[in-house]
């Protein structure tokens, strides 16, 4: 009787997966997951977004001794509204409901897909979320097709001319944000160049940014500042240290008295977080005032005519095993059904703002080389 081996009955065993997926995909959300998203303007019955915003319109000064006010003292400050539209972003899928039934009793596959269902509203809200967090950083206020997106941080919401919320920085130059460029000529980054936006900011806001983005190769060149080791003797709060002495990841930061941890990479800058985004624009960095970013979103009342299937999603971003929770709300409802397949589509509406761009800037045209 000859001896048998694996290869004899191998096609006949039973194939058996990890339990967990092995997603290839980066949805990561680092920005929306920083931005409390709030409803829109009446519990988000607004047409648009819309804040009051209050520019210089006082005046003051001296005065001999009992002179009368003059009409031309009476000056108040400007009140302007500022204005935005709401953006729509979707994501659909469809799925037979024999595909549905099959998977539910496919044992030994990755648990995941035993709710093949659940696992593609997960794909599918974690893509909105990475579409909504790319415009946040660089969206236009139109696509391709001439749909409106959100208004980014780098691609308009921070310029320092043009119109922003309809109104135009050049008959209120409060409304301008700082910009550092270079006129489109790439420059090494220096600590002066950071420092330079953070004089323009503090000089026209009096107020603190507290987080710079960025994307990878500039916190690459960021990182090269700093040597490694232990601040010399007398050494002053302008000395850039890595410092690696507490056996955690290296903290990289201007000055001795940065000791938070628990920020992503442990990235710093004059005491605040610097944070990279991958989906960041290249050659730019953002110096933001987060409590003057503002999310929102377009809640959504269910009709009579609305099917079961309903629900309201969290939009979660995902890379791997990690998720970042949002805050928006999202729609999941299924669409007509003409056939024996389940058409499903997810979709949040949203808009986001800066609502003092004085009080963040850009540095631009900066190398990565």
């Amino acid at each position: 009787m000859a001896a048998e081996f694996l290869p004899a009955i191998f096609n006949a065993l039973s194939q058996t997966f990890e339990s967990d997926i092995e997603r290839q995909w980066n949805r990561a959300t680092y920005m929306l997951a920083l931005i409390m998203a709030t409803a829109g303007v009446s519990a988000g019955d607004g047409k648009n977004v819309a804040f009051a915003t209050e520019f210089t319109g006082a005046t003051a000064g001296t005065v001999a001794e009992g002179a009368d006010v003059q009409s031309s003292e009476y000056n108040s400050d400007v009140n302007e509204p500022a204005i935005l539209p709401w953006a729509t972003y979707r994501s659909s899928f469809q799925v037979s409901e024999q595909e549905v039934d099959i998977a539910r009793r496919s044992q030994g596959s990755a648990t995941a897909l035993l709710d093949i269902f659940g696992e593609r509203l997960f794909g599918c809200q974690a893509k909105i979320a990475q579409s909504i967090e790319t415009d946040v950083l660089a969206g236009t206020g139109v696509d391709v097709n001439g749909d409106p997106t959100c208004i980014g941080i780098f691609g308009g919401a921070l310029s320092a001319t043009g119109q922003y919320g309809s109104i135009n920085p050049a008959t209120y130059p409060e409304w301008a944000s700082n910009v550092v460029s270079n006129g489109g000529t790439l420059r090494a980054l220096t600590p002066d160049l950071m420092s330079q936006v953070d004089q323009q900011i503090f000089t026209a806001a009096s107020v603190p940014w507290d987080l710079i983005v960025t994307d990878a190769g500039i916190t690459r060149k960021y990182m090269s500042f700093f040597s490694q080791g232990a601040p010399v003797a007398g050494a002053t709060q302008q000395s850039l240290v890595r410092s690696t002495a507490d056996g955690a990841r290296p903290t990289y930061g201007m000055g001795n008295a940065l000791t938070n941890l628990s920020q992503l990479d442990n990235l710093f800058w004059m005491g605040r977080p610097v944070q990279r985004n991958p989906v960041s624009p290249a050659n730019k960095m953002a110096f933001l005032n987060t409590s003057k970013l503002k999310m929102k979103y377009l809640p959504h009342v269910q009709t009579r005519n609305e099917i079961e299937l309903f629900q309201v999603l969290g939009l979660q971003g995902a890379s791997g095993g990690m998720r970042q929770a949002t805050g928006i709300p999202a729609r999941c409802a299924e669409i007509a059904k003409t056939g024996d397949s389940h058409k499903v589509s997810i979709r949040a509406t949203v808009a986001f703002a800066i609502t003092r761009r004085n009080a963040c800037g850009l540095l631009t045209d900066v190398s990565e080389v």
